[in-house]
């Protein structure tokens, strides 16, 4: 898939589409990956024992920070868990994970203090304030990450990738409830979950895969008209630039009815009916081949029969995570 639409090469070299990743030590999503060459990454990671593998990757459109994000400058207590990838600035939630598979991996064998700075303070001490897409994964601050990105939310942003808990994983840990309230008063719309589920351990055997829902990848957009708010109030090639990047987005996680929608309601300030058509058109073209098989007789049922068949064989297991976000 492309997902720059090749009419406008010369935007996306002057203004790349730039993607805020909090908590990298993973490494930048395999979904992003494939669309580098106007991909511009910022990530942050505040343990040490994998920042080192990130800062070999630096490069003029790649930079890593070792510095944690919460909502203001300050010192917090993080806690280093046996499995890397759990550490956090909560303490992990024994009483509600003894009852689950392997708790053991958020044993805590170090408590660090980190220094914290906010995204918004970063971000600007950087001269990095034009952002498209921010992810989030930090084990339980991702709602102090975005209340201390308050400006970049509402001056940049199109979209967000947030890990969202629905179990009180860490004690104290804001829940999903507390992160959408906040998100959808900054005017984005909640696009796509992908749930994450465990079995409790008494009766990890019975039954089909799923469990207990504990947490999910929320997928947010921001909502069209707010958008086009927005880009009315930039100059007018950054404005260009900015709805392109958002088109690139919604193509990126396969949602092509938001990115028509988009295009419908902001880009009449800014485009002629040609470069409108061009982008219908592109979006047309990069939709998957299969999406296009019509409809025929019988085929809800078969799709039916064969999501129940995919439960009987599915792999047993403790937990269950459905397919990735997006609708690709």
């Amino acid at each position: 898939m492309n997902i720059y639409p090749s009419k406008f090469d010369d935007l996306y070299q002057s203004h790349p589409l730039t993607l805020i990743d909090v908590g990298a030590s993973g490494g930048i999503s395999s979904l992003w990956t494939p669309h580098h060459r106007y991909l511009r990454i910022i990530g942050f990671e505040p343990d040490p024992r994998v920042f080192e593998a990130l800062r070999i990757q630096q490069n003029r459109l790649i930079r890593f920070f070792n510095i944690g994000l919460h909502r203001h400058r300050g010192d917090i207590p993080f806690y280093l868990t046996r499995r890397q990838q759990c550490s956090s600035c909560f303490v992990p939630n024994r009483s509600l994970l003894d009852r689950f598979h392997n708790p053991e991996r958020l044993d805590i064998f170090e408590e660090n203090k980190i220094s914290c700075v906010s995204l918004d303070e970063t971000l600007s001490e950087a001269a990095l304030t034009d952002v498209d897409f921010i992810k989030l994964d930090t084990q339980g601050s991702e709602l102090a990450i975005l209340e201390g990105s308050a400006s970049v939310l509402a001056d940049s942003v199109f979209g967000l990738e947030i890990e969202v808990a629905f179990a009180e994983l860490y004690n104290g840990q804001p829940l999903f409830a507390d992160v959408d309230s906040f998100v959808r008063q900054k005017g984005f719309d909640l696009i796509d979950l992908c749930t994450m589920s465990w079995k409790h351990s008494v009766g990890k055997s019975l039954g089909f895969a799923k469990g207990q829902v504990m947490w999910a990848d929320a997928l947010y957009f921001r909502q069209p008209k707010i958008m086009r708010e927005i880009l009315k109030n930039i100059d007018a090639t950054l404005a260009l630039s900015k709805l392109l990047r958002a088109l690139s987005v919604c193509q990126l996680y396969g949602f092509f009815d938001y990115a028509i929608e988009l295009l419908d309601i902001a880009a009449s300030d800014m485009l002629n009916k040609e470069d409108i058509s061009y982008l219908q058109n592109h979006l047309n073209d990069q939709t998957p081949i299969v999406s296009r098989i019509p409809n025929f007789p019988g085929r809800k049922s078969l799709a039916s029969l064969l999501i129940q068949m995919s439960k009987w064989i599915a792999p047993k297991s403790h937990k269950f995570k459905q397919p990735p976000l997006g609708n690709l």
